[in-house]
């Protein structure tokens, strides 16, 4: 297996990703609230690129089976029901719905790896499950953390790193890394005790900090609460099988 990561979200060759395993990550927030809402019973989660698009998308469905969650600049979006907070996505919201989702960084970087031969969601929550799937799958794997509004993003990468270390430790065959993946691995070597410090020294960190929004910090911190890895099939998120 080889394995590369992206540092910053721009666009890659799709011929790059047609036989690759790719693995979008946005710890702060989509791909946890993708996780923790498919865990709460979600039925299929739609990633949007724009608030528009998902007004109209949620015209095609019939009221009441959608729900409408997302954020812009890290704001809760009028009109929707739900915001970008994990925490938000419970059961007894979310259970048997269709999720019509829109972010500020997550949900694009989606839309930018769909040539990808197989498309997860990653992010602390499901980070052991997700690393047991790319395993399962043997492919070369392409990590694709969100960035934050078109740059580097800290959390998204430690992420990543601890992605790459989890499977360099638990798998059987040779796996190679780009200098970028190593980077990455030593990188989150550096936050493996104590995750929140990343999310703290970051940019997206301090935003979410300073909107109100710290406990999901703390809530995004946490490691392997799910078993659930969603996967992006067709413009539509389900859990992978």
């Amino acid at each position: 297996m080889h394995i590369d990561i992206q540092f910053v979200p721009s666009p890659p060759n799709p011929n790059l990703l047609s036989n690759r395993v790719v693995v979008v990550i946005d710890v702060l927030r989509a791909t946890s609230v993708m996780a923790h809402a498919m865990s709460q019973g979600a039925l299929e989660i739609i990633p949007v690129a724009t608030v528009e698009e998902a007004f109209q998308m949620a015209k095609v469905f019939p009221r009441g089976s959608i729900i409408l969650g997302g954020e812009r600049e890290s704001k809760n979006i009028p009109g929707f029901d739900l915001g970008n907070s994990p925490t938000e996505f419970v059961a007894e919201r979310v259970r048997g719905k269709k999720l019509i989702l829109t972010t500020t960084n997550g949900t694009k970087a989606f839309q930018l790896v769909s040539s990808g031969r197989e498309i997860l969601a990653g992010s602390f929550f499901n980070i052991g499950a997700t690393a047991q799937k790319c395993l399962e799958l043997n492919k070369d794997l392409f990590i694709f953390p969100s960035g934050d509004k078109g740059d580097f993003s800290l959390e998204d990468t430690v992420c990543g790193g601890m992605l790459i270390d989890l499977i360099t430790k638990k798998g059987e065959k040779p796996i190679s890394l780009t200098d970028a993946s190593r980077c990455a691995q030593i990188l989150y070597q550096r936050f493996e005790d104590n995750l929140l410090e990343a999310f703290h020294l970051s940019r997206h960190g301090k935003e979410l900090i300073n909107r109100g929004f710290g406990d999901d910090l703390v809530y995004c911190a946490q490691i392997d609460i799910t078993p659930f890895v969603p996967i992006f099939r067709e413009g539509v998120v389900k859990v992978s099988s």
